[in-house]
């Protein structure tokens, strides 16, 4: 396998210089879009999920339902996070890869964070004295969590982190799959995203008929909807099933290199998008979750990126968006574990000043604004701490031997500096060249 990818990335490098030349080329509206979805998920995350203290003493966890709509946006923002990984992942490629030095550079960056936070995750489980079991740190721990059709594993720790067992998944497969596609012709690879997209959308009403989960454990979150438990488990969590949405990310992502992908500009995919969620809100919930807003996320992702190659500027490339995506890895993993445990805290001092009468009332709406600000800057504030001092350390002391400062500046390919999921390091650092990490889904789990 180690031969099929050294030959693959190399084939697809020279493809693009030949399409591009040697500009570089930074993919900044990716890494907005990446932080503009996290600040979502926060958004969604606070409104769906909850830590609430029981009577008797405690603290419980509670999943309130969401407005549909709202669903359907964190169902395509998890569309929008698997796909992005694709595109990145082969948009990135670099001369003389393999397998090893591959999956090591993914390791680097995204194992340090991750442990960290499932650590903290524990920790802060066993001071709420709800400790968790050996099974669900293991499973944890090992990123395989997403293999396992039980919601009290899947969400037992970190809730937010059964996506990193999807992507651990997709970094295994990568280099079988890219050493697949790229030999393919681009209209090849057209009839491999619809194959995709279609087997998306179909698969959820087949296995909701054939399999049962024999021990589902107890529910964070409602399957009727989709199916059945197998059915939530296949569909929505299974990196098996979820590869789908990254098969697609990696064939537009080789278009998008050879400079052959078209698709409408910006202002016409918006539209196809909005009107396709128009037409969403209308379908099974099980469609809604994985397959309903593939294609049309996809084709914004690719005229965004293609928009950035030809030296496009929109509001995603302002400075502070763009920083927050590139700490958005580190939000989207400590979100849930800064503001879940302070939420009874901040209930029980708003019924000790007054402002509400009991635990079960909700504060006025300017009060509840004020806390979401104030949640927001904080979960911002610890994503930088450990992204600066955790992420940042971690990845260059465990990642392969960057290029030289020389060779890099002398061929500044595409697969170079590009990443739009990029580490804000300059390129005379040490000779460091950009790495990418994850997308994260957005969705609640629901």
């Amino acid at each position: 396998m180690s031969s099929a990818v050294t030959d693959a990335p190399n084939a697809a490098a020279g493809m693009a210089k030949a399409a591009r030349g040697t500009k570089v080329v930074r993919l900044d509206s990716l890494t907005a879009l990446r932080g503009v979805l996290a600040a979502m998920a926060f958004m969604v995350h606070y409104t769906a999920l909850q830590l609430v203290a029981v009577e008797g003493g405690g603290i419980e966890f509670v999943a309130h339902a969401i407005p549909e709509w709202v669903a359907v946006v964190s169902f395509g923002g998890m569309n929008a996070f698997f796909l992005m990984s694709g595109i990145v992942l082969t948009w990135v490629v670099r001369d003389g890869d393999t397998a090893r030095v591959f999956w090591r550079r993914r390791v680097s960056r995204i194992y340090p964070i991750y442990a960290t936070t499932t650590a903290v995750a524990a920790l802060v489980l066993v001071v709420l004295g709800m400790p968790p079991g050996w099974k669900n740190v293991l499973s944890n721990m090992f990123m395989v969590q997403g293999w396992v059709p039980q919601q009290s594993v899947i969400y037992g720790l970190n809730p937010v982190s059964w996506s990193l067992s999807a992507e651990a998944f997709f970094y295994l497969i990568f280099p079988v799959l890219f050493a697949a596609l790229v030999p393919l012709g681009d209209r090849a690879l057209r009839r491999v995203i619809v194959v995709a997209t279609v087997l998306a959308c179909t698969l959820p009403f087949l296995v909701g008929d054939m399999f049962l989960v024999k021990d589902a454990g107890p529910p964070f979150f409602n399957t009727a909807p989709s199916g059945g438990d197998f059915a939530y488990w296949f569909t929505m969590v299974l990196p098996l099933h979820r590869a789908l949405d990254f098969t697609v990310g990696v064939a537009v992502g080789l278009l998008l290199r050879r400079g052959t992908w078209r698709g409408p500009g910006v202002p016409g995919c918006l539209a196809i998008l909005a009107a396709a969620f128009a037409v969403t809100l209308l379908l099974p919930e099980r469609v809604q979750r994985v397959g309903a807003l593939l294609i049309p996320v996809a084709i914004l992702l690719a005229a965004l990126a293609t928009a950035d190659a030809k030296g496009g500027r929109s509001v995603l490339h302002a400075r502070p968006i763009v920083w927050f995506g590139e700490i958005s890895y580190s939000f989207y993993l400590t979100h849930l574990l800064v503001f879940l445990p302070l939420g009874p805290v901040v209930t029980d001092l708003l019924v000790a000043a007054g402002v509400i009468g009991s635990s079960a009332e909700s504060p006025p709406l300017p009060v509840e604004l004020a806390i979401v600000v104030c949640l927001f800057a904080l979960c911002t504030t610890v994503a930088w701490l450990l992204y600066r001092f955790v992420e940042l350390p971690a990845a260059r002391l465990l990642r392969p031997r960057p290029v030289s400062v020389k060779e890099a500046v002398r061929e500044p390919g595409p697969e170079r500096h590009n990443d739009p999921e990029v580490l804000a390091e300059p390129l005379v650092d040490a000779g460091s060249t950009a790495d990418v990490v994850p997308a994260q889904p957005s969705g609640t789990g629901r």
